[in-house]
């Protein structure tokens, strides 16, 4: 999986809008993309264990997940699961820039579909 996720990712951080995305493994191998000098590979990787570990904690409380965003004053950071424990990060702009709706749904899906 991780060969076919690595050329994936690669894909995904040229759709109009990402900033940097990653993955996170259950063994806590993260692949990580950025477009910007400003997010560094130990920022995303440390994005991406938050993540993850915000979905543990939504998990031993029974709340719902598999989706969760984080406001910041100029950037929209989402986080998705999978059932297997593989999460995803998407950092986009908050502004006219910003990811198209339907262009994360995309992102998602793929994610989802993914082999494991």
């Amino acid at each position: 999986m991780r060969e076919h996720a690595n050329n994936w990712l690669n894909e995904k951080i040229k759709v109009a809008g990402v900033l940097a995305c990653g993955l996170r493994f259950p063994d806590r191998k993260t692949i990580a993309r950025s477009q910007s000098p400003q997010f560094t590979p130990i920022a995303l990787e440390n994005a991406c264990r938050c993540i993850t570990d915000t979905f543990q904690v939504l998990q031993a409380n029974r709340f719902p997940q598999g989706l969760v965003r984080w406001v910041f004053e100029g950037y929209f950071l989402y986080g998705f699961i999978r059932p297997d424990g593989v999460s995803l990060a998407v950092l986009t702009r908050r502004s006219a820039e910003d990811v198209q709706p339907a262009d994360l749904e995309t992102i998602v899906a793929e994610f989802h579909s993914l082999p494991s």
